[in-house]
């Protein structure tokens, strides 16, 4: 029976090309029978994504659907986007605007969710690396997982999905198909600006299914387009926002979600280094900088007071640090 994939994908770019080379990776895929919609929201993007589609040749199974929006940011425009899945898709994939997938991703992504996952990612090639993600962090031991397939390099996930976000995640969004039917209902939070939000949906499939699969081998690469990290470098206001999504996130999993003790133990202490690391990037910035960006700190200190105490001890912990290094 033929399969039909819709793949998410919101677009702000300010260099032309990158999508058409996203769209193109999806239309040379390799031994996957059934239909692909890739539903693109234009999010207020400076390079509109009608230019990127121009001249471009797709086989008759390939069909791109754009929706423009004003500029709302990722989460809303992956909500968007998600509003025009409809009841006839089958299965929901994700590819960020500057990357590319490689040409087995959704034949092994379908095999794994025909034969009773829920849930599929793989590894994956980060910003300039060579080296592949799961490969660089070492978070995958392939010998705890089982190989599901002689000649493919899909393995059944055997630990605790929930807990590997939690204490260290492996997902890369763009590596990321899962059964409609059972995750359909699910969105994005959209008062996250950077991170976090991503965390949250992926935390919530988990709690649903761990009947989750994975490729060994890198499926996707990561462009190099409009990239919240990259651009969030030390000195940078955006450094300083990125740390205030990333103790907002593990703040609401701690409220909301059932947790063991070691979870809240290590939600707790990656909170605490995200606030040492905005008092040390707050500090930075208004010696080198002198300022900040607008409400930053108001923010901060509203939404987390203990900044204000962590302020107070920043020097000693700069000094700790210099020693210690």
């Amino acid at each position: 029976m033929a399969r039909k994939i819709s793949v998410i994908t919101p677009f702000f770019q300010r260099q032309p090309g990158l999508l058409r080379k996203a769209i193109e990776s999806t239309a040379n895929q390799k031994g996957f029978g059934g239909s692909i919609e890739i539903i693109v929201v234009d999010d207020g993007s400076p390079i509109p994504a009608e230019s990127e589609l121009i001249g471009i040749h797709l086989p008759d199974t390939v069909k791109v659907k754009v929706i423009k929006q004003e500029n709302a940011g990722c989460y809303p425009a992956c909500n968007t986007a998600l509003k025009y899945v409809g009841e006839d898709t089958d299965y929901v994939a994700f590819l960020d605007s500057d990357d590319e997938w490689f040409d087995a991703h959704l034949s092994n992504a379908v095999w794994a969710l025909e034969n009773g996952y829920d849930f599929y990612f793989s590894d994956f090639y980060q910003l300039n690396q060579t080296v592949s993600a799961f490969r660089r962090a070492g978070r995958i031991i392939l010998d705890n997982h089982q190989r599901i397939h002689p000649s493919k390099p899909i393995y059944a996930f055997a630990s605790s999905m929930f807990d590997q976000i939690i204490i260290g995640n492996v997902l890369g969004t763009s590596t990321i198909v899962y059964d409609r039917r059972k995750f359909g209902d699910l969105r994005y939070l959209e008062d996250f600006r950077h991170t976090g939000a991503e965390y949250i949906l992926w935390l919530n499939m988990a709690a649903r299914s761990n009947r989750v699969a994975f490729s060994s081998e890198p499926e996707c690469r990561y462009g190099g387009g409009v990239n919240i990290f990259a651009e969030a470098a030390w000195g940078t206001d955006k450094y300083l926002t990125v740390r205030q999504d990333e103790m907002k996130y593990r703040k609401y999993v701690l409220a909301h979600m059932k947790l063991s003790s070691n979870q809240r133990a290590h939600l707790r202490k990656t909170i605490h280094e995200a606030r040492v690391n905005f008092c040390l990037g707050l500090i930075h910035n208004l010696i080198h900088n002198r300022t900040i960006g607008k409400g930053i700190l108001g923010r901060q200190i509203q939404d987390d007071p203990l900044t204000f105490a962590t302020l107070l001890i920043t020097p000693w912990i700069a000094g700790v640090q210099r020693l210690r290094q």
